[in-house]
């Protein structure tokens, strides 16, 4: 069993930033994850781009079109991960992400959840501000 389930909804049509998305989750320090990802009916190159990504950590679900809280579901219901973890597919991870989180985590168990400073990006990866999620 992973320590973290990761899930990656892909909305509706996700191809421009999603091989880089799920390559920053790949690209984790901590590597006891596994990584599902949803598409959401896509009708762009999200299928066929997620399809040429080769990982035994991760999980393809391709569903007809059913709208974000049903594909989170979909994922949600496939996990078998001590912790959750969300990435959208136009995020990405900084490589230590989940190695201190779950460190957090594991000497904090009164403490249910944690987020991140989520540094915004312009379409030539600039960063133009942070937000906290």
């Amino acid at each position: 069993m992973p320590k973290v389930s990761v899930l990656l909804p892909v909305y509706y049509n996700g191809e421009r930033y999603i091989v880089q998305s799920v390559e920053s989750i790949l690209k984790q320090s901590y590597r006891d994850f596994e990584l599902i990802v949803v598409n959401d009916g896509s009708t762009d190159r999200t299928g066929s781009l997620l399809r040429g990504i080769s990982d035994p950590r991760i999980v393809l679900i391709e569903q007809e079109n059913q709208g974000q809280p049903r594909a989170m579901n979909n994922a949600l219901n496939l996990a078998r991960g001590e912790y959750i973890a969300r990435q959208d597919a136009d995020d990405l991870s900084l490589p230590e992400r989940f190695a201190r989180q779950v460190e957090f985590l594991d000497s904090h168990p009164e403490v249910g959840f944690v987020g991140s400073i989520c540094l915004c990006m312009d379409e030539k990866g600039e960063t133009i501000g942070q937000t906290h999620r």
